[in-house]
């Protein structure tokens, strides 16, 4: 997320539980200086996304503006498409993983644990014709199949299931990033 967009956010949602939020407390929400946040509502006021009213003498209230709304609306929507875009990127790279996994003679796939990116492997095993399960982290590792350590196991639970054969989620990333970096060349 961009750092301006993340900025119109933090103020969206602090302002959404306090509509009359101080600029120290819209700083605390952004995890910012105040001396930041007036820079930064500033700013904000000039491209027309916030607006500020008197409430007396020694305070402001800070509304976002429609155009600060569908700012946010806008951004979201292309930090979506690019998220689903990598998603995609990533299901065709485990789709390509999975099928050089079913040539080496293995009929399924197993997660040990829980991942943000179950959702991948079960897609990309069901595209190559593998069987997908999940089990609990702490399960018998299968040497007859394919598996994959759930990066959102404890660490020393991960390192375990890599010693008994599993490949780490964050191995496969990383294998993919390298994949990637060299078709780029």
């Amino acid at each position: 997320m961009q750092p301006d967009l993340a900025l119109l956010q933090n103020i969206s949602d602090t302002l959404e539980q306090d509509s009359l939020a101080s600029q120290r407390k819209l700083a605390e929400g952004s995890g910012i200086t105040v001396g930041s946040m007036n820079a930064v509502l500033k700013r904000f006021v000039e491209r027309g996304w916030i607006m500020f009213t008197n409430v007396n003498k020694r305070k402001l209230a800070y509304a976002l503006t429609p155009a600060g709304l569908e700012e946010l609306a806008r951004r979201g929507k292309t930090f979506a498409l690019r998220t689903l875009q990598i998603a995609n990127n990533y299901s065709n790279s485990v789709v390509h993983l999975f099928n050089k996994v079913r040539a080496e003679g293995k009929n399924e796939v197993i997660l040990y644990g829980t991942s943000y990116i179950k959702f991948v492997f079960s897609y990309a095993a069901g595209e190559v014709g593998l069987k997908f399960s999940q089990v609990s982290a702490d399960a018998e590792v299968e040497q007859d199949a394919y598996c994959i350590a759930g990066e959102l196991n404890a660490e020393d639970v991960q390192k375990d299931l890599v010693n008994k054969g599993c490949v780490s989620v964050y191995d496969i990333i990383e294998d993919d990033r390298n994949l990637i970096s060299k078709a780029g060349n």
